[in-house]
């Protein structure tokens, strides 16, 4: 980057920690610290809601899914504004009369200290184990932005979560939340509209669509029903709905932002901010990426977005990159052809329909190359979360490339932080301070509260630094989270709609929904064979047979399992007790 970039970058960085860190000299006390003593505005705690889901993850991974895919990805947030209304009908009142820290504490009353223990053990186990990807991912992408070695990156992303979190608690976290969601959708719509303008004199908005409109790349909705299918209508309804009731309404780092509101309907309206914009932003970040990919159509796109050093090739392997590069060049240059056809003869069926083939013989020769590239190196080089930042480099201006680079660096730290804060209060007040019974004091708490968090920021850190790369940053979260959500979530129906339900139905009921996740996971189908089978090697996998079931139906069927198997053995429980007595 230019040096005029790096003093942009440099001095949000420090402008985050000014800001985050003052923050801190209204947290006197516990209450202060984690949820700053209920005085958030509903508008400000509504929009650190957002950014901490709409992370480097979403600002690199989304427009990736887009340009790579289509827009079908926006289906898994169809489920948001139902999710939203459910929640601020049900447990935000509960949440609220009890006045809280955490999510977890009502389970005590209900169903005992061990539910609570356990519930919110998993949500630190699965929040523990996905802070460490939300450093890494972004910073994959960072570091070939600013030409840094990849642990440098890491350490800079987790140094500065880190210190602003820790000195300046929830009220920093939120804060700095809502200035870094400026700077994200700031950067989007500069990026939608240089695009918009860099495209040749001859094509509009209108035309762009078109082209797109021509690939699919505007496909949005999928009505098939298939359980096997990432993304369709149904699996953004009903099974994506478990999903956000359980994020949105059982996840301490969402909880926690409007735990922090002083009313009812301030905590309400809130999440009512979420619920009418997150669908739009989403639709708005795929379109960026699908406008990318018509870009590229009149822009000289590379083979591979990615950047590789080369390695030793046998003469064989040299031979096929030639053919392959040669192939790629062509037909990128016949796309470019036939798009221009297309546009002057949009009522020609045949002229279309070669534009379509132009693009998909560069996409094969793309994909041929790719696979070559993961034979030599023996590991995955896919280039999904590459695209956007290449163009970043390539074609944005000085002075808003680190401008740009400063948001998915808000992005990242708008994660981490709320991370960081609700791993920090579960740990202090779920476990340290119940286990205790509360016999220190406020300014004990505090310091520990301070101390978690910088311990929490530095196994993060170190776990960032010990992962790989992986093939779309923004499913993984998603995956992750889906291990865990659907069972978290299964319990807080018992808590409010199974009035028979008690403490040992509660903890029977988590391992099952917990086992019976693991299980279908590994539920493999074979289209060719119509067969289903458990556990398969690696080999197995790959010779024909996919997932049977994918990650966002594991919501409903371990929030099912949970349901199901604690409400039977609660029923047990209570007629041997009825009948022994």
């Amino acid at each position: 980057m230019h040096w005029i970039d790096w003093s942009v970058l440099t001095l949000f960085l420090l402008y985050v920690v000014w800001d985050g860190t003052r923050q801190g000299r209204h947290a006197s006390n516990i209450e202060g610290y984690l949820m700053a003593n209920r005085s958030m505005p509903w508008w400000a705690a509504g929009l650190s809601v957002m950014a901490t889901q709409a992370s480097a993850i979403t600002f690199i991974g989304t427009t990736g899914i887009a340009y790579v895919e289509d827009m079908r990805f926006v289906q898994v947030y169809l489920a948001i504004p139902f999710a939203m209304i459910i929640i601020c009908m049900t447990l935000v009142p509960y949440f609220q009369k009890l006045k809280n820290f955490t999510a977890y504490e009502v389970l005590e009353e209900r169903f005992g200290l061990k539910t609570r223990l356990l519930t919110s053990g998993l949500f630190l186990i699965s929040r523990g184990l996905a802070l460490g990807t939300v450093i890494a991912a972004p910073s994959y992408v960072l570091a070939l932005l600013l030409g840094l070695p990849l642990s440098a990156t890491i350490l800079i992303i987790g140094l500065v979560a880190t210190i602003y979190t820790m000195v300046g608690g929830v009220a920093g976290v939120i804060q700095t939340d809502v200035k870094q969601m400026a700077i994200m959708m700031f950067g989007l719509v500069f990026c939608f509209i240089l695009i918009m303008f860099s495209l040749p004199e001859s094509v509009d908005m209108g035309d762009a669509l078109y082209l797109a409109g021509s690939l699919d790349k505007l496909t949005a909705l999928d009505l098939d029903f298939d359980l096997s299918e990432k993304y369709n209508v149904w699996s953004g309804v009903i099974a994506a709905l478990f999903l956000m009731l359980s994020y949105f309404g059982t996840d301490q780092t969402q909880v926690q932002r409007y735990l922090t509101t002083p009313s009812l309907k301030e905590a309400r309206k809130s999440l009512l901010l979420s619920a009418y914009a997150k669908v739009p932003m989403q639709f708005f970040i795929l379109l960026l990426g699908v406008m990318l990919y018509v870009f590229f159509i009149f822009e000289p796109a590379p083979i591979s977005f990615r950047s590789t050093s080369p390695v030793t090739q046998t003469e064989q392997q040299a031979t096929a990159q030639q053919i392959i590069e040669r192939d790629y060049a062509v037909n990128r240059e016949l796309r470019q052809t036939t798009a221009m056809n297309a546009l002057k003869n949009k009522g020609d069926e045949k002229v279309k329909q070669a534009f379509v083939q132009a693009d998909a013989a560069m996409n094969k020769a793309r994909n041929r190359d790719m696979e070559l590239q993961a034979e030599i190196r023996d590991a995955d080089v896919n280039d999904t979360n590459y695209i956007f930042p290449y163009f970043i480099l390539q074609y944005v201006p000085i002075g808003f490339v680190g401008l740009i680079v400063a948001g998915i660096f808000a992005a990242a730290l708008s994660s981490i932080d709320s991370e960081l804060n609700a791993l920090t209060t579960v740990s202090v007040v779920d476990w340290y301070q119940r286990l205790q019974n509360g016999k220190h004091s406020e300014e004990h708490y505090l310091k520990s509260s301070r101390t978690t968090t910088v311990m929490w920021g530095i196994l993060a850190t170190i776990s960032a630094l010990a992962l790989g790369e992986t093939r779309s940053i923004i499913e993984l979260i998603n995956q992750i989270g889906s291990y865990f959500y659907g069972s978290i979530l299964g319990v807080f129906i018992l808590l409010l709609w199974v009035k028979k339900a008690n403490g040992t139905g509660a903890i029977t009921g988590l391992a099952a929904g917990m086992l019976s996740v693991f299980t279908f996971d590994r539920l493999y189908y074979n289209a060719t064979t119509a067969d289903y089978s458990f556990f398969l090697p690696w080999t197995e996998v790959a010779n024909g047979y996919t997932k049977a079931i994918e990650f966002l139906w594991l919501n409903p069927l371990g929030a099912g399992f949970v349901v199901a198997v604690g409400y039977i053995v609660s029923i047990g429980l209570s007629f041997r007790t009825e009948t022994s007595g």
